[in-house]
């Protein structure tokens, strides 16, 4: 695995119409996002500014949906892309999949939970695999939320542990510390597959 990672995209977005369930809910989202073109953005606690996530209300076991101190930052492999758009025949490009961070050099059978990255003067850990939902399916096609549990294209989301601060949209990321010990995020999202089935 490469010690440094290739920044490709930063991205945020605000709540939008997204579309409209069969019985007339209107459902929002921020899934479509714009790429940052400052050369700097600066990175909370809970997200990059300029980033509102709509569904935050925490679920029984007390983790959000989306955003908050363990999910603060979703993480794409722009590898992912080429793959995508040869098997379905399609032309997307960062930051498609609704991710903050788009880069290069590491996938979900390499990352760790708990591996940490330095991003500017700011350190990341790899909390969560991301889990496709309806809002994906409605953003891009339905058949995408099969083929990532499928293919395990999923990213992954990061916290901040070293922090707040500003951090760059362009250049490298530094792999400071890998968990070899911890699963991949490939081995936790297989996990959370098998019950969703159950």
């Amino acid at each position: 695995m490469a010690t440094e990672l290739n920044i490709v995209c930063v991205a945020v977005g605000q709540p939008s119409l997204l579309g409209t369930k069969p019985n007339g809910e209107k459902v929002y989202s921020s899934i479509v996002k714009e790429p940052v073109r400052q050369d700097e953005i600066l990175l909370t606690w809970t997200n990059l500014a300029g980033d509102q996530q709509v569904q935050t209300t925490p679920k029984v076991d007390g983790r959000q949906v989306h955003g908050g101190n363990e999910k603060a930052v979703y993480v794409y492999p722009a590898e992912h892309y080429l793959a995508w758009n040869a098997e379905c025949k399609s032309s997307l490009s960062p930051p498609d999949f609704g991710e903050n961070l788009s880069i290069t050099g590491i996938t979900e059978d390499d990352v760790h939970i708990g591996d940490r990255w330095l991003w500017g003067g700011t350190v990341l850990e790899v909390s969560v695999p991301r889990q496709p939902c309806f809002k994906l399916g409605m953003h891009l096609g339905t058949e995408y939320i099969r083929a990532m549990w499928d293919f395990g294209r999923c990213g992954w989301y990061v916290r901040v542990v070293d922090g707040p601060g500003v951090v760059p949209t362009h250049g490298a990321i530094t792999v400071v510390h890998r968990a070899t010990d911890a699963p991949t995020v490939t081995e936790v999202l297989r996990v959370k597959e098998r019950k969703n089935r159950v």
